[in-house]
């Protein structure tokens, strides 16, 4: 028997060697494609997101709220509700509203008296529902954010949509703080032209018109200032007395809520707002159109302004406007994308 298997082994060698390589390569190959599809997939999981955030953040012992129930959509070039610049809006806008100086101090570089005072001359009681829509800033470790918020006045039960601007960047100790952005003034115009922060500032419109429709007092508040609650452009379609005569160099008062554009044309984008009794400088009059420049907590704006929603101090009989103190503030009652939230 022992002859006869010794035999058959002689004889069937060969094949069983062929059979047996055969599944070694099966095996191996097995081997290789399990380790190639699980690095490939670990690489899908923990690879880098480049679309928006849209996951919310809520903070349950926060007066401000979670930004993700402002119902905005971010592109895929701003941010939604980065945790730490979320963090700190909700926490610079919570000491603005209680007059917080000494917080502000720890989050706004500089914080002096004029910036101190620039921040605290508004009437707004609160900043609610705040939610913030970012990008990367001109220099390294620096964030330009547009913050959405629902700013609470007196004597009106609804709250007004709006949008804010902060300019975030790192201080020595690596600390996020608000800072000073007027040396990247080319920066900031150019994104708040962008489609993506155009369009937030278009939704945030129609959301103040919105609930404005429903409020009669919102409604009467936001006409009071020149701003229609039916029209987003109809800041420019107000009545007003304004002087017609501009001249360079001179300064000028608005004298109604007025948006201030980047081109002479209510196509161009909406840079900012005047409240009324704002007093600016005029850089020069083309046509219907006068292009101003005004400070916005220390940094510097050029837009256009409508011509018949300013009155000319410099040059003009007669004209006297308002106070530049006096009256309530655009940002409570536009919702513009500004640069009143930064400091100088």
């Amino acid at each position: 028997m022992i002859d006869n298997f010794r035999e058959w082994l002689s004889d069937n060698l060969r094949y069983i060697l062929l059979g047996l390589a055969v599944l070694l390569v099966i095996i191996i190959g097995i081997c290789i494609f399990r380790l190639v599809g699980g690095s490939s997939s670990k690489k899908k999981t923990t690879g880098k997101k480049t679309t928006a955030v849209t996951t919310s953040h809520k903070d349950e012992d926060s007066t401000e709220g979670a930004g993700s129930s402002a119902g905005f959509s971010a592109s895929v070039n701003l941010t939604q509700d980065d945790p730490d610049l979320l963090a700190l809006a909700q926490k610079y806008y919570k000491a603005v509203a209680s007059k917080d100086s000494a917080t502000l101090a720890t989050i706004v570089d500089p914080w002096n008296d004029t910036v101190q005072s620039e921040t605290f001359n508004s009437n707004i009681e609160n900043y609610n529902n705040i939610s913030t829509y970012s990008k990367d800033g001109p220099v390294d470790g620096s964030s330009l954010v547009y913050v959405y918020c629902e700013c609470k006045l007196p004597k009106i039960s609804t709250a007004v949509p709006s949008l804010r601007q902060l300019f975030v960047t790192k201080n020595d100790s690596k600390d996020l703080v608000i800072s000073d952005w007027s040396q990247y003034q080319d920066f900031v115009t150019e994104s708040n032209k962008s489609d993506d922060v155009q369009t937030l500032i278009r939704e945030v419109n129609a959301k103040c018109q919105q609930l404005a429709a429903s409020d009669p007092d919102l409604k009467a508040y936001l006409e009071s200032q020149g701003i229609s609650a039916s029209d987003e452009d109809s800041t420019e379609s107000a009545s007003s007395s304004g002087s017609s005569k501009a001249v360079a160099g001179g300064t000028a008062v608005a004298t109604d809520g007025v948006n201030v554009r980047s081109e002479g044309s209510t196509n161009g984008s909406v840079l900012g707002t005047l409240y009324p009794g704002q007093e600016v400088k005029v850089v020069s009059s083309e046509g219907d159109w006068t292009k101003i420049s005004y400070s916005a907590n220390g940094s510097t704006v050029e837009g256009y302004v409508s011509s018949q929603y300013l009155e000319f101090k410099s040059g003009s009989s007669g004209s006297t406007g308002t106070d530049s103190s006096s009256g309530t503030t655009a940002e409570t009652t536009a919702a513009d994308a500004e640069s009143t939230d930064n400091a100088a």
